[in-house]
């Protein structure tokens, strides 16, 4: 029974010590000064749109001053919001450090398509279908699609984009997508002198299947020069022209 109520006080006496330190932690940290501000931005897919700098220069430009500045005062999602507006941004995170730095993640959109229509300014399309401001600064290794394209053309672009992204192969094939006068969807392929006619932007597994086959099959015998264009826009067939 002793052992019992001694165990019990122990505890008793060991949360009553934590609530007071942490209490004490709290009150410290809401009473410190922004020290230094560090921005970690995510590299990982290869793009470079966002630097540091960049971040640092658009709080300053708000009139934003945060240095010397008591954490208790800065308004996290008001800094989020105002780096948000980025066009190159996809998600930022604010929040504070123990010693007193102010911590900003970022992570940016990814781009899917280049697409530089004739009749209008170019754009990225990003992994989720959205349009996306070109850079001055960074230009990303992705697919361009150019030539007559209208707005009415963006969701049949975005999914042939995302099919050949997902490929390897076909990811390093095509190098450029055409879109012709009569709007017909063509593909600049990075091996062979040929043209590439889609037609529909349906039925993809099945087209692309029949064109590896018929690279494997025939081009790999008599030469990826032969023909000046492949067309896959037949269900079931592929039709050459010299």
């Amino acid at each position: 029974m002793k052992k019992r109520l001694f165990t019990i006080v122990l505890w008793s006496v060991i949360l009553i010590s934590l609530s007071l330190v942490m209490g004490f932690v709290a009150v410290e940290h809401r009473n410190q000064t922004c020290e230094k501000i560090l921005v970690e931005i995510d590299y990982s897919d290869g793009c470079f749109f966002v630097e540091p700098e960049d971040v640092k220069v658009m709080i300053r430009n708000d009139g934003i001053e945060l240095l010397g500045k008591p954490i208790s005062a800065i308004d996290f999602q008001m800094l989020e919001s105002l780096i948000a507006t980025n066009p190159h941004i996809e998600n930022v995170q604010v929040y504070s450090l123990i010693a007193g730095d102010l911590k900003i993640k970022i992570s940016q959109r990814t781009p899917l398509l280049r697409v530089m229509p004739l009749s209008m300014g170019g754009f990225y399309l990003d992994e989720n279908g959205g349009q996306m401001k070109l850079s001055g600064k960074y230009t990303a290794r992705v697919t361009l699609a150019n030539g007559y394209i209208e707005h009415d053309m963006m969701n049949d672009l975005f999914l042939l984009a995302t099919f050949v992204n997902k490929n390897k192969f076909w990811r390093s094939q095509v190098q450029q997508i055409y879109v012709d006068s009569a709007q017909h969807i063509l593909l600049i392929p990075r091996v062979g002198r040929h043209k590439i006619i889609l037609g529909e932007v349906k039925n993809l597994e099945d087209k692309f299947a029949n064109l590896l086959a018929f690279y494997k099959d025939g081009l790999n015998k008599i030469g990826w020069n032969q023909y000046r264009t492949i067309d896959l826009s037949y269900e079931g067939q592929i039709v050459c022209t010299k």
